[in-house]
């Protein structure tokens, strides 16, 4: 998250995965973006983990033995499953920025801190 800030002055520019249009926030405002997204990637961490072990659960209740075939193809779909929406749910909250600062004009370099 923070690599999308960079510093300019006293304050930042932030660009959507550093590449989008470049917007002037003030340095309370990137802390607050920043220190929001190190929470949210803890959650995303310990729903990965809760996650993980409910598919292995939902697995092991339907092939109890552990050794058939469909447990494996069953827990691998769940792992896929897991990895998409774990993949879509960071990048929607590394773009919360960009929703939150869309309406701010584009920031011309020439323009004073």
């Amino acid at each position: 998250m923070a690599s999308q800030f960079r510093p300019h002055g006293r304050s930042h520019v932030y660009r959507q995965g550093r590449t989008g249009r470049p917007i002037l926030v003030t340095s309370s405002e990137r802390d607050g973006f920043v220190r929001v997204f190190g929470w949210k990637f803890l959650a995303h961490v310990v729903g990965f983990m809760a996650a993980v072990i409910i598919a292995a659960m939902f697995t092991a209740h339907f092939y109890p033995r552990g050794d058939e075939p469909g447990g494996f193809v069953m827990m691998g779909g769940l792992l896929l499953a897991i990895g998409w929406y774990l993949y879509a749910s960071v990048k929607w909250a590394m773009d919360a920025p960009g929703r939150a600062l869309a309406n701010r004009p584009t920031f011309k370099s020439g323009e004073a801190s």
